[in-house]
């Protein structure tokens, strides 16, 4: 339990968390996620690798896919009104990411439920049961609701019932702890609330950082773009890894690898090691952990190659184009999903990161026969060829 502990942000109380471990019982541990988007990003992957942690020390891990409060939304650290899902996306984002995550849990010791299967069917007597609950000072002793409240900022009752069913589900399956990202403390806390309510022994509430993206600042998300996804290919997950800010780098050996503490914090004393060196063995980790050792090696070997030595892959995209006398490359960029908008695009042609042949070709239009059957560079790893369709 030393590897959860130390790792956690906060245990809260702290005292019946204790309490429960000498206990000797088998705990039932809920992590509830949210399917608000198809995949699975490294930050998701940490606070599931905390779940699987807790399998290995031999508790029942619960998850509860939020295929009800996916479409509420989650309004933990937001300025406004989140905008709401719709059932067929979400049910189409569950069908994407739990494959993924059968295969990151111990699935001997695993229950994976969807909360819509109770709050779908909850009655209105019961609504109005739970609202009780709660009173309205409570809600706005919430950091996000009161500030917003404070600037006359709207927020919907809608956002109000949020934690509530988040704190239900921890009463359908019976928690006795709960654990997510920090930011999700006071959720949790309610629910424990919520459980005394229903005459029910209160959850622990166990909170972890949350990864930052590769920008080094920001929450890591899908909807920002500064994720790594765990399906991405072995070299594209070690690459992006290696563009992470330095400092960030020692959250991702905290909250993705087995690496002791102790171990980490000596790492970070020794200034007089490159900070490149521990990305490369971060990087490796991580890879081996998601793929193999040698899919990892084979990673930072091509990354040296590409990146360091400027080599062409061997093996590059293909993608096909109709012939036309004049290509307007930011669009056919977009087309392709190469990259996210013309906008995009033109920033990355405007900046020299468009290179045909290894030579730089920072114009938005092009003579079709000057681009197709070429190799062609966008960014520092992306190469790809075009022919003619």
């Amino acid at each position: 339990m030393k590897y959860l502990i130390d790792r956690s942000s906060a245990i809260t109380p702290k005292e019946e968390f204790e309490n429960l471990l000498k206990s000797k019982k088998k705990l039932r541990i809920k992590l509830g996620v949210d399917p608000t988007a198809p995949d699975v990003t490294l930050g998701w992957y940490a606070i599931l690798r905390m779940l699987r942690k807790f399998q290995d020390y031999g508790h029942t891990a619960i998850l509860i896919l939020g295929e009800f409060t996916a479409q509420v939304g989650d309004p933990s650290g937001k300025s406004e009104t989140r905008i709401k899902l719709q059932e067929d996306d979400v049910n189409k984002n569950s069908d994407g990411v739990l494959p993924i995550i059968k295969n990151i849990l111990n699935y001997e010791n695993l229950e994976i439920v969807s909360n819509k299967d109770w709050l779908s069917k909850i009655s209105t007597s019961e609504m109005v049961n739970l609202a009780s609950s709660t009173t309205l000072a409570q809600m706005l002793e919430r950091d996000d609701f009161s500030k917003r409240y404070a600037n006359g900022n709207p927020i919907s009752l809608m956002e109000f019932f949020y934690p509530l069913f988040q704190g239900y589900d921890s009463v359908a399956v019976k928690a006795d702890i709960e654990i997510g990202g920090h930011d999700q403390l006071w959720n949790l806390m309610l629910g424990r609330e919520i459980q005394k309510f229903y005459n029910l022994s209160p959850q622990i509430a166990m909170t972890f950082p949350l990864l930052v993206g590769t920008d080094g600042t920001k929450k890591m998300s899908q909807s920002l773009g500064n994720y790594i996804s765990i399906s991405d290919t072995p070299e594209n997950i070690y690459g992006k890894l290696m563009s992470i800010p330095d400092e960030a780098m020692w959250e991702y050996f905290l909250l993705l690898t087995d690496i002791e503490i102790e171990e980490i914090n000596n790492m970070k004393s020794k200034s007089y090691v490159n900070p490149f060196e521990y990305k490369k063995q971060l990087g490796n980790l991580i890879v081996t952990e998601l793929y193999s050792k040698k899919d990892a090696d084979q990673a930072e070997t091509s990354f040296n190659s590409i990146t360091i030595n400027k080599a062409t892959p061997s093996e590059i995209d293909e993608y096909k184009l109709e012939r036309l006398e004049n290509i307007h490359l930011p669009k056919v960029l977009t087309d392709f999903k190469l990259t996210k908008s013309n906008s995009e695009a033109r920033r990355l042609i405007e900046s020299g990161s468009f290179k045909i042949n290894n030579e730089k070709f920072e114009n938005f239009d092009i003579n079709f026969d000057d681009l197709v059957n070429k190799t062609i560079q966008l960014g520092k790893r992306n190469y790809f060829t075009i022919i003619e369709k």
